[in-house]
């Protein structure tokens, strides 16, 4: 597929027709390597690691762990000598 290269501020980028970005399905991070002559464009899987957090947290406290019971008070050489509050 014939696409062109087009300025975008101080940079250049591609624009990619849409019957090619479908394939890349929601996945808006790619990453782009120089392989054998040719531009190599490999979806990346969005990082989706906190999305279900306050799910968690609702589901931690239905099982009886509150946040209050939860304070860990650990002192260190550094916080007794050195840190000034």
């Amino acid at each position: 597929m014939e696409t062109t290269i087009v300025k975008i501020g101080n940079s250049q980028g591609l624009i990619i027709p849409k019957k090619l970005l479908s394939t890349f399905g929601e996945s808006r991070q790619v990453d782009i390597q120089y392989k054998d002559g040719a531009l190599l464009i490999t979806p990346l899987a969005e990082n989706h690691a906190r999305s279900n957090w306050e799910q968690q947290f609702y589901d931690a406290i239905a099982k009886g762990f509150l946040p209050e019971n939860d304070v860990i008070d650990i002192e260190n050489d550094f916080d007794k000598k050195e840190w000034t509050w």
